[in-house]
């Protein structure tokens, strides 16, 4: 009994993962071909997963999709998560393999809002601490989430003048709109001894669900180390940074649409 049970659940998931990918909708006939079940069990357990609303039947092309109760379920997961928690362990696993330490931020009004820091098995100093706020033009984290958030956000900050903390703070509006344009086509941002003289920093943003920006995650080091290991880094933190947003939901294709 425990095995049919077993069964029938698998096959009842493997025909809603498949429906899911199909944006269009399938067909009976497309769905029994592609994930190789038996056509009366296929539309038993349809009809099953119609009734409650986990699948819609359009009557008049015949194919089925995903419906209401599957999105429920799945946003009220997504709206459940915690990025802390989730992007911990991603941290913890960057920090063992690179050695430097990690920031987790979100944006708020301007500033970069440190929420969580993974400590590196390397020495570094730096005045960065939990809870502490730090101005979004002038640090990876922040410039990661400014690239990515509508012009409107940038140009609100760039109203006031902004404050050189180093001698490299860029606070020219033009340099800074051209290098938010490079970090959305690379998919990174840096800081080179912008916000603290020998530190540097390169940061990835992060995406939910709904394809928005909603935090960045970073890696820290003196401005030697991190130069003399800058590809490796960056391949890694974007490789997190990926698997935190597909976490929080997020789907690439979302963030190409016209």
């Amino acid at each position: 009994m425990k095995e049919k049970l077993n069964s029938g659940v698998d096959k009842a998931l493997n025909i809603l993962e498949f429906i899911s990918r199909n944006s269009k909708g399938v067909s009976l006939a497309e769905l029994v071909k592609s994930v190789d079940i038996a056509k009366t069990t296929a539309f038993r357990i349809l009809e099953v997963l119609r009734t409650r609303e986990y699948v819609s039947l359009d009557q008049e092309s015949e194919k089925y999709s995903i419906g209401l109760k599957t999105l429920e379920i799945g946003l009220n997961g997504l709206i459940g998560q915690n990025i802390v928690e989730i992007s911990i362990p991603y941290m913890q696993e960057l920090v063992s393999t690179l050695g430097e330490t990690s920031f987790l931020a979100v944006y708020n009004n301007g500033d970069v809002v440190y929420l969580y820091k993974q400590d590196g098995t390397r020495s570094m100093v730096t005045r960065c601490s939990l809870g502490s706020r730090r101005p979004a033009y002038c640090t990876g984290l922040g410039k990661a989430i400014l690239a990515n958030l509508p012009i409107e956000e940038s140009e609100r900050i760039f109203e006031k003048p902004l404050e050189k903390l180093t001698d490299k703070t860029v606070v020219d509006r033009i340099r800074l709109l051209e290098e938010f344009a490079r970090i959305r086509s690379n998919g990174y941002a840096e800081d080179d001894e912008g916000i603290e003289y020998g530190l540097y920093c390169l940061a990835v943003p992060i995406y939910d669900y709904t394809g928005r920006v909603v935090a960045a995650i970073s890696v820290s080091g003196p401005v030697e180390r991190m130069n003399g290991n800058r590809e490796k880094i960056v391949g890694k933190l974007q490789s997190v940074g990926a698997m935190i947003s597909r976490r929080l939901g997020y789907v690439k294709a979302m963030r190409e649409r016209p």
